[in-house]
């Protein structure tokens, strides 16, 4: 029975890469990569754009979504699960929490979940049009755990490395703070012990107690990120090892020179070359080497307001994420064999935590963080773009006085329940030197969504068309 089950997930696995492949060699499959840390909104974004897709058909949401404004859209439907072993993406759970009484935002991602939606259009190309007058898109959209993505970096470094670097990053005084206890569990290891696994086990429950307090403290490259948000692998020996110290790692290459192996050494590096191989490869091979669309959400607002660390980490982050996607430009031969990334979206999100004349400064502020990144992956031909956008508004502009003169102010409801009125503050245009952060004048509010008007079917959203027009419009002519 179980051998007959294996074999129908193994016939629809293949049916649904051949269809895939079939759609490629047409250009009529897209497989889109939202991609951004923790808390950057990814689960409420893809809710809102399977929203906006379902009900787009003479939509007044969507006026630069060509295919809408146009008239030429037909329909929008949800298809079969593209893989049987993925996880269906929550959207119906999405809507619930948005549609509830307050409003909630939907469950932030804690595994790999997939949707696909079949979007069905007149051909506005001559030379789709010999071949037919309608046309249906396949859109793949994969969403995942933003702390998993901060571990595909670590497939270039081996142990040492990796124990280098982490000693490096606690330069940072907050953050060799916060390791106090772990250090203090550091120095009772005695490398000459044998390898005692429970040992092992409670450091890396200290090791990994640090990494949830940098995550708190505003802190966006963590790593490993399995540590912080483990999945199936709660538990699981492979998350159980930790950096040793550069006196400790001195000690054991020492030893190895002549010839003395420490037990406790070895364990902690297979520990890490397992985690590599059976948590991060396949992970990778399964979910970013097909990818041909990307966009990379980025919360700028939440990390101003946390601080100087908490900023600067997310600028390292997001360079090292960008290092990790396969990106040049696409043909009829590299989409079937070797897909790469021919379209890039950095959106800095929710935008209407800012009032209107504020979110051109997001935007640059955005396109200072990502420059030497972005001129990178510009040579290798890819398409980019930035914007700042709000996948589902959450305020109200409205205007005030401050000193006799006017000016914008916002309105919206906290997390806990209590209106407010005020002028959040402004953006600054580049990334701020470190005389800004002991001037700095703003405090970001953090909104929950709006209640829904019973005559719109769609969310309220800022620019969210704009961005299904850059990642889709060229799909659809």
């Amino acid at each position: 029975m179980l051998s007959k089950l294996s074999q129908n997930a193994s016939m629809q696995r293949f049916q649904s890469q051949a269809k895939v492949l079939g759609h490629r060699l047409m250009d009529h499959h897209v497989s889109l990569a939202v991609t951004g840390l923790s808390k950057s909104g990814k689960t409420a974004f893809i809710t809102s754009l399977v929203n906006q897709l379902l009900n787009a058909r003479g939509s007044s949401e969507l006026p630069f979504f060509s295919v809408v404004s146009e008239d030429r859209l037909i329909g929008v439907k949800r298809d079969v699960q593209p893989d049987v072993t993925v996880a269906r993406f929550a959207y119906e759970q999405g809507l619930e929490s948005l549609n509830s009484e307050p409003p909630r935002w939907p469950e932030s991602t804690n595994g790999v979940s997939q949707v696909r939606l079949l979007i069905k259009y007149r051909n506005q190309s001559r030379l789709r049009r010999l071949v037919s007058e309608h046309s249906t898109l396949t859109l793949d959209i994969t969403d995942y755990p933003g702390e998993w993505l901060l571990d595909l970096p670590l497939l270039e470094l081996d142990y040492l490395q990796w124990c280098q670097n982490f000693w490096d990053d606690l330069h940072d005084p907050i953050k060799s703070s916060l390791a106090e206890n772990f250090k203090a569990e550091l120095a009772t290891l005695d490398l000459t012990d044998t390898a005692d696994e429970m040992q092992i086990q409670r450091i890396s429950e200290v090791f990994t107690q640090f990494l949830h307090n940098c995550k708190e403290q505003g802190y966006q490259l963590i790593q490993p990120g399995r540590f912080v948000l483990p999945g199936e692998l709660l538990g699981a020996p492979v998350l159980q090892f930790f950096p040793l110290t550069p006196t400790q790692l001195k000690w054991v290459t020492e030893n190895q020179q002549k010839g003395e192996q420490s037990a406790l050494f070895g364990l902690l590096n297979s520990r890490f070359e397992q985690y590599q191989k059976k948590v991060i490869k396949p992970f990778y091979k399964k979910h970013f080497k097909r990818f041909d669309r990307q966009i990379i959400l980025v919360d700028c607002l939440s990390a101003l307001n946390m601080g100087a660390h908490s900023f600067n980490d997310l600028r390292k982050a997001i360079n090292w994420l960008l290092g990790s996607f396969h990106y040049g430009t696409s043909n009829i031969l590299k989409r079937i064999f070797s897909p790469n990334i021919d379209k890039l979206m950095f959106a800095a999100s929710k935008s209407d935590h800012i009032t209107p004349e504020q979110q051109s400064n997001l935007v640059m502020l955005l396109e200072s963080m990502i420059h030497e990144a972005r001129q990178h992956i510009q040579y290798e031909g890819v398409e980019t773009e930035s914007t700042a956008f709000s996948a589902i508004r959450t305020s109200q502009v409205g205007s005030s006085a401050l000193n006799g003169e006017p000016i914008q102010v916002l309105k919206g409801t906290t997390i806990d329940g209590k209106t407010i009125t005020l002028f959040p503050g402004e953006v600054p245009k580049e990334c701020p030197d470190q005389s800004f952060w002991q001037h700095q004048g703003f405090a970001f509010p953090n909104f929950r969504p709006m209640p829904k008007s019973d005559n719109k079917i769609a969310f309220p959203h800022i620019r969210l068309d704009h961005v299904l027009q850059f990642v889709l419009g060229d799909k659809l002519e």
